[in-house]
């Protein structure tokens, strides 16, 4: 009588158990972009805010600031928002050759709130934020 065996040997169950885990790691990987933290985002918008002013001081043009849907942009340097935030519509901010800015508020929204307040006129702003969720 002959003994059969309809079962995997230990080599192919360990090939098999290797190959799903891979698969599934590799499923698992988030995005290739990096997440932005919403206080890293503020640190970095404010060294471009202060290139901003200092370029249109010093070079005595007027430099243009947009807020898009997914990006500030800064002249030539583009500032993308932290994931889960957006700005509903473009906005346009004008950094005078003084470095004057006109009182406003801009507003990004999503998994946050975060206001930039620019009320004082020269340039400066506040941060507001607060979580939406």
């Amino acid at each position: 009588m002959k003994h059969v065996n309809s079962g995997f040997t230990l080599i192919e169950s360990a090939v098999t158990l290797t190959i799903v885990s891979l698969l599934l790691f590799v499923g698992a990987q988030t995005s290739a972009r990096p997440k932005i933290d919403t206080q890293q985002w503020l640190a970095t918008f404010q060294t471009y805010w202060q290139n901003a002013r200092l370029t249109a001081q010093h070079e005595q043009k007027t430099v243009e600031v947009i807020f898009d849907k997914k990006e500030v942009r800064f002249n030539n340097q583009v500032l993308v928002y932290p994931s889960g935030i957006k700005k509903d519509s473009q906005q346009r901010i004008n950094v005078l050759t003084t470095g004057y800015v006109a009182p406003t508020t801009v507003t990004l929204t999503g998994e946050q709130t975060i206001k930039l307040i620019f009320s004082l006129g020269g340039g400066e702003y506040r941060v507001e934020t607060n979580n939406s969720k």
